[in-house]
């Protein structure tokens, strides 16, 4: 028999296969046997080496991420410093020109107290050269109306004698 025509017998009655695996059940192991591919499972020993390599692997993972993230808060650090550093220094040279500016407003200060000072000086001169004007003025005034009223007497009688006479 060729092998089509064993295999039409076998698509014709299937109940056959059945048959013959319950009467002989060491056909469908050695059948198995040799339709697996044994070469391609893997042992104890393999999966052992497998998991040893995935710790290997894992621990070395593990070994460069806590290198990388020491390196990276190393970094961070070094920044934070950087600009904790760079904030300082700019705090103080606002520091340094509030200073300056408060230091002109001192300054500024003083020039107004010796201006009010010299505005006080110049009032007091003022004032007591007004004093002195006007004590000189009434003097003048007092003088000028004694002149004055022997004249307007002389004016009244000739103004008088005119009419008059």
């Amino acid at each position: 028999m060729s092998e089509d025509e064993i295999l039409a017998v076998i698509k014709r009655h299937p109940e056959a296969i059945a048959e013959a695996l319950e009467s002989k059940p060491e056909i469908l192991t050695s059948l198995i046997i040799r339709l697996a591919p044994w070469d391609r499972f893997a042992t104890k020993e393999d999966i052992k080496m497998l998991i040893e390599l995935f710790n290997k692997r894992f621990e070395d993972l593990k070994a460069y991420s806590d290198k990388r993230f020491e390196d990276l808060i190393s970094y961070s650090d070094k920044r934070f410093e950087e600009l904790k550093s760079y904030s300082d220094k700019r705090f103080e040279d606002i520091n340094k020109r509030f200073e300056a500016i408060d230091k002109r407003f001192e300054d500024m200060n003083k020039r107004f107290e010796d201006m009010n000072k010299r505005f006080e000086d110049l009032k007091y001169y003022v004032d007591r050269r007004f004093d002195e004007v006007n004590r000189r003025l009434t003097s003048v005034e007092r003088i000028m109306l004694a002149f004055n009223i022997p004249i307007l007497i002389a004016i009244l009688t000739m103004l008088i004698k005119t009419f008059i006479g």
